[in-house]
């Protein structure tokens, strides 16, 4: 999967984070999301902009988003699409409040006649789940609007479209047969 990266030196990542750290009583709630972003690429970690991802994939040629996010404890979600932009949802009855269950991107070219879709989010293989606090984390994916998804990330947001990547994985062939089931049940 193409995702829009973060990344720089891990060595100018951490000088970068120390001198932050050295003023944090002057620092801002940007200030503090930049310093959090080098603090974790001083770490090795993989760092990406989910949402900008989205966007830069672009749609496929049914019109539909090609990559779609989900919070990881959801079952399954939809895709409403409008002109240039789209928002991805939990599938459950009643209005959805919270932040971390709706996204909604901008997507240029998108098209208001396009029907609404759906998808199954993808199975966290067990060794790869969180134990806790699974609500915390999201699932980034290759949207196969159809069929059941190959390559998924697992991550954790700790600023506006800033990314931890905690996993990725590919779906064994029978992790997919047995999950495709479930897209027709």
């Amino acid at each position: 999967m193409d995702v829009q990266k973060l990344e720089m030196d891990k060595t100018q990542a951490g000088e970068l984070y120390t001198n932050y750290l050295a003023h944090r009583g002057q620092m801002t709630a940007n200030d503090r999301a930049i310093a959090a972003i080098y603090k974790r690429i001083a770490a090795g970690k993989l760092v990406i902009r989910a949402l900008a991802s989205i966007t830069a994939a672009g749609v496929n040629a049914a019109g539909q988003p090609k990559l779609a996010i989900a919070r990881a404890d959801e079952k399954e979600i939809e895709c409403h699409i409008w002109s240039n932009s789209c928002r991805f949802e939990p599938r459950t009855r009643g209005y959805v409040r919270a932040r971390d269950r709706m996204f909604s991107v901008s997507m240029p070219g998108m098209q208001s006649q396009t029907p609404n879709c759906r998808a199954v989010v993808p199975l966290i293989p067990v060794h790869l789940r969180p134990r806790k606090a699974i609500a915390k984390y999201h699932v980034l994916w290759e949207a196969e609007w159809n069929s059941y998804p190959v390559d998924p990330y697992l991550l954790r947001r700790f600023g506006e479209d800033a990314w931890l990547v905690v996993a990725s994985w590919d779906l064994t062939p029978i992790e997919r047969a047995v999950m495709s089931s479930k897209l027709n049940a």
